[in-house]
Order: C-alpha cells, then structure tokens, then sequence
C-alpha cells in the first residue's frame, strides 16, 4: 500500500503567484496574464482553492509553458472608436 509519505510519490512543490513569479524573474502581473490569456490553463497549470491560487513547480509545466508560445492565436482585431488608421501590428 502506498501511503502520502512514500518517496515513491513525490508530490510537486506548490508555489504562490509570486514565488512562481520570483522562481521564473518575471512579474507577477505576467503570471496573471498568462492566466488570463489561458497560456495557463486551470486544473493543468494552476489550481484555486477559494480566491487563493496555486501552481506546482515541476519541469512538465516549465516545459509546456515554452511550447505554448508556438501555438498561441494572433491578436484580435480591434473594432470601432479604438481602431488604429494604420495597422501597427503587420
């Protein structure tokens, strides 16, 4: 039987936004960022419990993190009052 303790289960450390924040020397509004933005994904990168959020360190996620920016959308396209006359983004 395998209990919580075991070194076969080694459980990832659980860090704050701030200490990933810290552990990665970007800010931690880039964490919330990503977050929002879903470069994190709930139940795969982080995890809430109440307001409170949560994200494992492991190298499984340091690892998906860097791929993701191959596979990100392109921005959206702006619409009405703050339409730019020239696209700044081609």
């Amino acid at each position: 039987m395998t209990t919580v303790n075991s070194p076969h289960t080694a459980m990832p450390e659980l860090l704050t936004v701030e200490e990933f924040a810290q552990r990665l020397r970007v800010g931690r509004s880039t964490v919330f960022l990503w977050i929002a933005s879903k470069k994190m994904i709930q139940a795969i990168h982080y995890f809430k419990i109440g307001k409170t959020v949560r994200i494992p360190w492991s190298l499984e996620l340091l690892a998906s993190l860097s791929t993701k920016n191959e596979e990100t959308e392109p921005a959206p396209v702006r619409s009405g009052k703050n339409q730019r006359i020239i696209n700044l983004d081609y």
